[in-house]
């Protein structure tokens, strides 16, 4: 009586801790999926995604190769100084 009791005991502790995991899981696919998702940052930063692409169709559209070749630069440049911020700001140390 008590083995069948110890067994139950365990059984549930494996079904809750596999829910966890489940849990868990889930959790974390949900995450990868949404840094796939590019609609999901135009959402969180909506100004920015218009700058971006205001810029990228200004240096696209034009018909000089100096206006190109400057607009590449300037949207290169901010984008590097925008990742250097990002990593400023979130402390970590990231490989170069």
């Amino acid at each position: 009586m008590a083995d069948d009791l110890d067994a139950k005991d365990e059984l549930e502790e494996a079904t809750e801790d596999l829910r966890e995991a489940l849990h868990e899981i889930n959790h974390r696919v949900g995450e990868g999926v949404a840094k796939l998702r590019p609609d999901s940052g135009i959402r969180k930063h909506p100004v920015t995604a218009a700058c971006v692409a205001g810029a990228l169709g200004f240096v696209l559209g034009s018909e000089s190769r100096q206006v190109t070749l400057i607009g590449l630069l300037l949207v290169g440049g901010a984008i590097v100084m925008t990742h250097k911020r990002k990593v400023k700001d979130s402390g970590e140390i990231q490989p170069v």
